[in-house]
């Protein structure tokens, strides 16, 4: 199959992205013109599905993506924030091999997403810091600071502050099990449980109910 032709099957709105995970973990050639067209197409329908696929692969042998760490950086400043997500995406998934540590070179790029200008980008930054804090776990305390000054630190509305919370306690619960930082977790997410948002609210709930209900005894109505 020709390039054109490749890129043309990806573009259908009904494509396999499955088979062409695949398809791309297995042939070079194949890989080298998706991640070509993640780059560079600008149509949406084929630089989206080309992430969709990238995503995934790099999900499962994230290894074969390493050596295009500074092109999934070069994302981080694209004036598309569908790009700046997805250099955000593709980067966590690629600290599972950072093996020469180009991560702690790009930290504070990276967390300039946390405000960025648009808020769905603020909200795929917070998603995969989960990867980020299990593949590197030097940064958890930084990166847990960080995240329960979400008023201090970001500009987002309140009603978006409040919102992103919840992907925050979400986060917290993924991590809290095995992490050193719980006091500072918990205390955030006890200030949560009154938040004007009813998702960050009832999330916040749900979390001290199962961590420490002794300790909560206000939990109502979760």
């Amino acid at each position: 199959m020709d390039s054109a032709s490749l890129i043309e099957n990806i573009a259908d709105k009904n494509v396999n992205i499955d088979e062409y995970v695949q398809k791309v973990l297995q042939d070079s050639g194949i890989r080298k013109i998706v991640l070509e067209n993640l780059f560079t197409n600008k149509n949406i329908m084929v630089y989206y599905h080309c992430f969709y696929i990238i995503s995934k692969a790099s999900q499962i042998n994230p290894e074969l993506f390493y050596e295009n760490w500074n092109d999934f950086v070069s994302l981080l400043d694209h004036k598309n924030s569908y790009h700046r997500d997805i250099g955000i995406t593709i980067i966590s998934n690629l600290t599972k091999v950072d093996t020469l540590d180009m991560f702690t070179d790009i930290y504070e790029k990276y967390i300039e997403a946390f405000d960025d200008e648009k808020f769905m980008t603020a909200e795929c930054f917070v998603k995969n810091l989960k990867n980020i804090v299990q593949y590197r776990n030097d940064y958890e305390k930084t990166i847990i600071e960080m995240l329960v000054k979400v008023d201090l630190v970001t500009n987002h509305t309140l009603k978006q502050k409040e919102l992103l919370k919840s992907l925050i306690i979400e986060l917290f619960e993924s991590i809290y099990e095995k992490s050193s930082y719980k006091t500072i977790m918990y205390e955030f997410v006890k200030n949560q449980s009154k938040s004007i948002s009813p998702k960050t609210k009832k999330s916040a709930k749900r979390f001290l109910a199962k961590h420490d209900y002794a300790k909560y005894d206000e939990i109502t109505d979760i």
